[in-house]
């Protein structure tokens, strides 16, 4: 018989033992199991508010963007009858809205960053609000609503530097580059004055205002507004760890990846972030991440990678402000301009001095031998006395003979 022929009697059953109870989960075990889903920021489905929501006297009309600590919708001030931009703080790592609308945190120990970030929000807005640059954005209003803060300001029409040199397709000129650079730096001078260091420069956070009716936008002088610091970004970064999120790869200085403050970030921090947003305009790609160059600096100097399309000077400011280590680097924003407009070398003087001639020229290896003594004259009397002796001589011999 077969282990399968149905004739064989089948042995008797035993009674199933009893299953034993699931072990109870440790503490924080669920914690750290939904803290595993949450390597990347994520949004749920309809996680911002729907249009037409108000809030105050701002009537919401779409989503603008989604970040990864915020959202900021297209709204209508009613009272003033204009279009601005409203900025809500909802980071993605820490935070949910509920089904009423109210921002929560996703587990009670995000409650304390959550908290921290929102105070970061609302301090960049404040800050924001009492700067008056046409470079640095301009915040209207700010307040608290639905468990987090908002932020009211001008909507901007214009698109990032990072599409428009997409868009060109070629690096611009150094022409175009000054334009840019200069109000930037202005703006950032301003944060510096302060005490306040952006830490977040990069070709998707400048935005390049543009007149729909002057014709096509590249053709456009640029007009570049900073976007968004990382003060609010780098508090949900550390209560999660995800350290990466606010660093921009390529634009980021050393500094920034330092995490035991053994490198402090400063003015100087944003002359590197400045001078690799150039970097990337002139070459068409990003540098090297700085932490990768610290170990081994493969970077191909501006110097060389652009050599003849920009001038020596500008090349030179751009590769001095790329330096790894903080403290060789430009440590301010007017340093780094006074690299942008040292003069350029002047060509080295070849001309060779005039020729002597060549009897002055002594091409003798070794010095030359004295010359000799002169030979003394001699007297030439002694030689017509000897003379007239042999004369006399011969005649006397032929006068014998006869």
């Amino acid at each position: 018989m077969t282990d399968l022929d149905p004739t064989e009697p089948s042995p008797p059953k035993r009674p199933a033992a009893p299953a034993a109870p699931a072990p109870a989960p440790a503490d924080g075990a669920f914690e750290r199991a939904e803290q595993k889903t949450m390597l990347v920021p994520r949004r749920e489905r309809d996680s911002n508010l729907p249009p037409g929501y108000l809030l105050q006297e701002f009537m919401l009309e779409r989503v603008l963007g989604v970040g990864g600590y915020s959202i900021v919708y297209l709204a209508h001030d009613t009272k003033l009858d204009r279009r601005v931009a409203i900025k809500e703080y909802l980071p993605a790592t820490l935070a949910a809205r509920a089904p009423n609308g109210e921002v929560v945190p996703r587990l009670p120990r995000f409650e304390e960053s959550f908290s921290k970030g929102m105070s970061s929000f609302i301090n960049e807005a404040r800050l924001l609000g009492g700067f008056d640059h046409p470079s640095l954005v301009k915040v209207y209003r700010f307040w608290q609503a639905n468990g987090t803060a908002y932020m009211a300001m001008p909507y901007y029409d214009g698109i990032t530097l990072k599409k428009w040199l997409a868009d060109l397709g070629a690096p611009p000129s150094e022409k175009w580059l000054r334009q840019l650079v200069d109000p930037v730096m202005e703006a950032l001078e301003v944060l510096h004055e302060h005490a306040i260091v952006h830490r977040d420069i990069a070709p998707d956070n400048i935005l390049l205002l543009y007149d729909r009716a002057a014709g096509n936008y590249l053709e456009q002088a640029p007009r570049p507004v900073l976007l968004d610091f990382g003060a609010a970004r780098r508090v949900a970064a550390e209560a999660t760890q995800q350290l990466t999120s606010i660093l921009k790869t390529g634009y980021s200085p050393v500094e920034q990846y330092d995490h035991g403050h053994a490198m402090k970030p400063g003015p100087w921090s944003d002359v590197y972030s400045l001078a690799a947003v150039l970097y990337a305009a002139a070459m068409g790609k990003a540098p090297m991440p700085s932490i990768s160059r610290l170990v081994r600096d493969d970077l191909v100097p501006a110097q060389v990678a652009a050599r003849g399309r920009y001038s020596a000077s500008f090349l030179a400011a751009i590769d001095a402000g790329l330096v790894v280590r903080p403290e060789q680097r430009p440590q301010t924003l007017q340093e780094l301009r006074s690299g942008f407009d040292r003069p350029e070398p002047s060509e080295p003087d070849i001309t060779l001095p005039a020729t002597e001639p060549a009897a002055a020229v002594d091409l003798a290896l070794e010095p030359p031998a004295p010359p000799a003594p002169p030979v003394p004259a001699r007297r030439t009397r002694w030689w017509f006395l000897a003379g007239a002796v042999a004369l006399g001589a011969l005649a006397w011999a032929v006068f014998a003979r006869r």
